[in-house]
């Protein structure tokens, strides 16, 4: 009688399971073999994760003992010269030059090899050609230096001898028909080069305004918003049958009265007849006084210092909603950074709310703010309770929540983990990290980012690889400003502009949101401005709207500083 193997589903093979597990329950027994399948492909995973990570850092170590035996090599080459200098390592250990060729042809297999393996399975889209790595033919040329920043090329000796040695490159393989190069030798240059300073920014043109506004801007900075309307509406009368380009001034000068104020409906009147007139589309509406908000200074009489931003604070509620996410975002477009958020009172997130606020993190993280997170504890364990790996009842955009508060708040590691957990529950493809862009801070402890700061590249080629735009570029610094109605004395608000002033380069104070200077005021700035054109500092007041630079010019700034107006 043969013996056959029994049927996976029948009652015998159920039987030996069960003696096999006697403490499962009798109707679990046929999910044993599923689940220890879904465990076995999680570890897996998980095995392959940690595989890679332990692999980048041998290539990145084995690369690195490869780049020290190379300049090892140079440094021996340089020293040749000098028949008193001790010899190096890489000399001492080389008695032939047939012993050296032979180390650098196992030096360029081990790279060709270690680049197919490392770009075996990477995707090709973007990178170019993945050819292996090998030692260049030739010797780099000179334009090459026009890539290095300037303190790179001040900490260069001043002449810069090849790679390897000439007796090495004649034996070297694939070399010995060609001739030996000259060593590189960069064009001179004024020594030190690092004190060499960018070329001054081009002045910009100078303003001159239509007699005609005078009136209209002195009427504007003593308050009498109604008389400088009229008087310029008189003006564009007058000038009505002048050339459209001659008029052009006077009609921006009354868009930029109108947006100062915040009347928006003769703005709109006013933006059909310059249609009709010109032939294009009139400027883009906005309101001065809704920019400003809360630290927009009040029309009195007595000088008002402008009032800084206060940080914003925002308490989540117990049961999240899409209204309370509506609020809150309409809230921060109007509020200034840092931002805090307390999360301790949080109970339960609406489903429906579930996406909106997945998309806010996403925004977050993706822009130069800084948040403060405070009883981050209580949001972590919702989500966590909410995203269970091997549990499908609960909707995906949990896991797309989670994942995206990790991201935001710079956790790699857990983001990476919790991805698996929901590759292996839903069987699907993640979301992808993306490195953020905020600066976060949590009562936890957890900080992570830096607003505007350069990602990590994510491979030693894009390491070796650079621009001159990335390297030379500095973090912007804080730009002088100055915003609101300035009454009397504006030496309070000056003053502090001048911590800003780079060396060599003019002070530029954007005036984006300048409403109204008066009459004092403008007398101030004009002593003040004439104090640096003495100290031979150039000053420049930008993106100012035309009834105050009117003023500028009538008050005679524009004789010791620029005065540029807004362009739009």
């Amino acid at each position: 009688m043969s013996q056959e193997e029994p049927n996976a589903g029948g009652l015998l093979s159920k039987m030996v399971r069960f003696v096999r597990n006697p403490t499962v329950n009798w109707t679990e027994l046929d999910n044993i073999e599923a689940e220890r399948e879904s465990q076995y492909s999680k570890q897996m995973l998980k095995e392959m994760i940690e595989r890679k990570r332990r692999n980048d850092f041998v290539r990145k170590r084995e690369f690195d003992q490869l780049r020290k035996l190379r300049q090892r090599g140079s440094v021996a080459s340089q020293r040749t010269e000098d028949p008193m200098a001790r010899p190096s390592f890489f000399q001492s250990s080389m008695t032939s030059p047939g012993e050296r060729a032979v180390t650098l042809k196992k030096i360029d297999e081990i790279e060709a090899q270690m680049s197919q393996q490392w770009w075996k399975n990477k995707p090709t889209t973007g990178m170019g050609s993945t050819a292996p790595m090998s030692l260049p033919s030739e010797p780099i040329t000179a334009p090459f230096l026009s890539t290095a920043p300037l303190s790179t090329i001040a900490a260069m000796p001043a002449t810069v001898q090849p790679l390897f040695t000439e007796e090495a490159a004649q034996a070297a393989p694939g070399r010995s028909s060609a001739p030996a190069a000259p060593p590189l030798v960069p064009s001179p240059a004024p020594s030190p080069v690092a004190t060499v300073a960018p070329p001054p920014p081009a002045e910009p043109e100078v303003f001159v305004h239509e007699p005609d506004l005078e009136e209209a801007a002195i009427r504007f900075a003593s308050g009498d918003h109604e008389g400088a309307e009229a008087g310029l509406k008189e003006v564009l009368a007058q000038h009505q049958q002048d050339d459209p380009q001659q008029q052009f001034d006077i009609w921006m000068t009354l868009f930029d009265l109108y947006r100062a104020t915040g009347l928006r409906e003769p703005f709109e009147a006013l933006s059909l007849d310059f249609a009709a007139r010109f032939s294009r589309s009139a400027p883009l509406w906005f309101s001065l006084p809704e920019q400003l908000g809360a630290a927009a200074a009040p029309a009195s009489t007595d000088a008002v210092p402008a009032v800084p931003a206060r940080s914003f604070s925002w308490s989540a509620p117990g049961a999240l909603t899409l209204q309370s996410i509506a609020a809150l975002q309409a809230t921060l477009a109007r509020a200034a950074a840092p931002w805090t958020l307390n999360w301790a009172r949080l109970m339960t997130i609406d489903e429906a709310a579930l996406p909106a606020l997945t998309k806010l993190m996403g925004q977050w993280a993706d822009q130069d703010v800084q948040l403060q997170f405070n009883g981050v504890e209580a949001l972590a364990s919702l989500l966590q309770s909410k995203t269970v790996s091997g549990e499908r009842a609960q909707h995906t955009d949990w896991w797309h929540l989670r994942m995206a508060a990790l991201r935001l708040m710079g956790a790699l590691d857990e983001f990476e983990m919790v991805a698996l957990d929901y590759c292996v529950t839903y069987e699907v493809s993640p979301p992808s990290w993306v490195v953020p862009r905020c600066s976060y801070a949590g009562d936890d402890g957890q900080v992570s980012g830096q607003a505007g700061a350069a990602p990590a590249p994510e491979s030693l080629l894009q390491e070796s690889q650079f621009s001159p735009s990335a390297l030379l570029q500095e973090p912007e610094a804080p730009r002088p400003r100055l915003s609101g109605v300035i009454e009397g004395d504006a030496e309070p608000l000056l003053a502090p502009l001048l911590a800003l002033v780079k060396p060599g380069q003019p002070l530029l104070i954007g005036c984006e949101q300048l409403v109204r200077v008066d009459f004092p005021a403008a007398g101030s700035v004009l002593n003040w401005a004439a104090e640096q054109q003495a100290a031979g500092q150039a000053v420049q007041f930008i993106n100012l709207h035309r009834l105050v630079a009117v003023l500028f010019n009538v008050i005679g700034i524009n004789e010791h500083a620029w005065i540029v107006p807004r362009k739009n």
